[in-house]
């Protein structure tokens, strides 16, 4: 690799004479939207040793095979054609881009890594088939060729901490979105409706459980027809406590540099979630039927008739269409002083296959998407006047089209690729939100990556157990959750005495010795 390196340096170096000379040759050498200058000179981007050069310094054409998750769109082909023909002074390359089926998709790119198919970029994501694929080290090592390759991306990862995230084995093998975001959890309520009522909420004292329980009540004497709180929050607890879910119910303490697995029936903060819950049904602040009633919930809140929730900051600073003319809602955060893990940014991903015969080339078009304007809205919106039009600064579908009949916005599996520095106003987010969404990740120090960011839990051994657990846990959380199980502390203890039973006891014991050994490896 390191030889490679020298002959790739040694032919970067040549373009940058030639480049020198030639400066301001090129038409696409120009700003872009933003003012920011979009280069074209390959010393940028680096280059590929295995498409030679002619006696110019152009690259060789190459054809790059990329697969989405989803339904191709009829304008797919004269899209990519399209950024082929913009690229060509940076990449000299046309685009193959396939997509596969989401029901299909898992077991088609599985069975593309098994058979030894060549392409050179896909979509993958921890709920899709991410960590199926490393196990069989069907990503290719981008130690070297990231940094190389695509120097503004890879700062853009060490900046946000990602880069670990993307590991495996100690190696990067994955490209994740760039977006950094953090739900932790807030509480919101209807702005209107407290101020009609002369109830003011000081939300610079607005800290704990107990103020929310103080709103509620005064809500409820002044809209006793409403539906105050449909649940109890629990992961406001796991904020109180500074947990992590490691999935199946189990939390690690972001305080525990041992990443001690937890049930989290065994902690302080399930079963203060369950008595305050409890307590919520006892004052009437909970409905009844909450279970059973099969109202959409959603639909109460855009109606006005629930008027408090427990949200995120997206979903709090987002543009909703409220049914009632004039609703407002405001809210606060609780138990800021406790660490929250960020989203993950293994959600989203696109991961460069062992087999690629053009990763440096793959590369530069990635790195390109992260500093060029009208790069990302041709990848992500298509044609203007064809696939979409602009209303302003927002991108909009041609009249006739929606979400359903698009001919290409919308497509499956541009989640990994989304840029928050370039990404159009719409309907629902307006102009700057996800790099409002970015900084609000950024406010609190308290918002960390969690120690086990790119862990997975195997749990072949434990399969049994496994589902046992969830069933059991699952049963009892969803009257614990609304304080529908009784005495909450007796519900509680029941439900660590059944899980103590069902072998909880081993579930934990080989998610520590996974956890112990990420860690080790972690640290090599």
């Amino acid at each position: 690799m390191k030889q490679r390196l020298q002959i790739i340096a040694r032919i970067v170096l040549c373009m940058l004479l030639i480049s020198a000379m030639l400066v301001g040759c090129s038409p696409k050498n120009s700003a872009d939207s933003n003012g920011d200058s979009v280069g074209t000179d390959t010393s940028d981007n680096g280059t590929d040793e295995t498409a030679d050069t002619d006696t110019e310094g152009e690259l060789e054409p190459v054809t790059l095979h990329f697969i989405f998750f989803g339904d191709k769109k009829a304008e797919t082909d004269n899209v990519w054609a399209k950024i082929a023909e913009y690229t060509k002074d940076t990449l000299n390359a046309t685009f193959d881009v396939q997509f596969i089926a989401g029901s299909d998709y898992q077991q088609k790119i599985l069975l593309k890594a098994a058979t030894g198919d060549t392409w050179d970029l896909n979509f993958d994501g921890d709920w899709l088939s991410y960590y199926q694929m490393i196990g069989k080290d069907a990503y290719m090592n981008l130690d070297e060729l990231l940094p190389t390759y695509a120097p503004d991306l890879y700062a853009k990862y060490q900046e946000s901490g990602a880069i670990e995230a993307a590991k495996n084995k100690g190696h990067i093998v994955a490209v994740p979105w760039t977006m950094v975001m953090n739900n932790r959890p807030l509480f919101q309520w209807r702005a209107d409706l407290a101020q009609a009522a002369g109830i003011t909420v000081d939300k610079d004292a607005f800290e704990t459980v107990e103020d929310i329980d103080a709103l509620l009540h005064q809500l409820k004497e002044k809209y006793p027809d409403k539906k105050m709180v449909e649940n109890a929050g629990l992961d406001m607890f796991k904020a109180k406590y500074s947990y992590a879910d490691i999935g199946h119910s189990m939390v690690i303490d972001l305080k525990d540099p041992e990443c001690k697995v937890i049930p989290m029936e065994q902690t302080a903060a399930y079963l203060e979630r369950a008595q305050w819950a409890e307590k919520w049904q006892a004052d009437d602040l909970m409905w009844k039927d909450v279970l059973t009633d099969k109202l959409d919930h959603n639909e109460l809140i855009n109606q006005g008739l629930l008027i408090t929730k427990f949200g995120t900051h997206e979903f709090a600073n987002q543009n909703r269409a409220w049914v009632e003319e004039g609703a407002s809602w405001d809210y606060a955060y609780v138990y800021e002083d406790g660490l929250y893990g960020n989203r993950t940014p293994l959600a989203n991903v696109v991961a460069i296959s062992a087999t690629s015969e053009n990763p440096e080339r793959t590369l530069m078009f990635l790195n390109m998407l992260e500093t060029d304007q009208t790069l990302y809205d041709l990848v992500h919106y298509g044609i203007e006047g064809v696939t979409y039009e602009k209303n302003g600064e927002e991108a909009v579908f041609p009249e006739g089209m929606n979400a359903s009949n698009s001919n290409y916005m919308e497509w499956g599996g541009r989640w990994a690729l989304w840029k928050p520095q370039f990404m159009r106003p719409d309907a629902s987010y307006s102009e700057g939100f996800w790099t409002r969404e970015a900084e609000a990740a950024k406010a609190n120090p308290n918002n960390v990556v969690s120690p086990l960011e790119g862990f997975s839990l195997d749990t072949t051994a434990i399969n049994t157990e496994i589902a046992r657990r969830d069933q059991i846990y699952t049963d009892a959380d969803k009257l614990l959750d609304v304080g529908l199980a009784g005495d909450a502390a007796a519900a509680v203890q029941k439900l660590i005495d059944d899980q103590k039973a069902a072998g909880v006891d081993a579930i934990v014991a080989e998610a520590q010795r996974q956890i112990d050994e990420f860690l080790a490896s972690k640290a090599k």
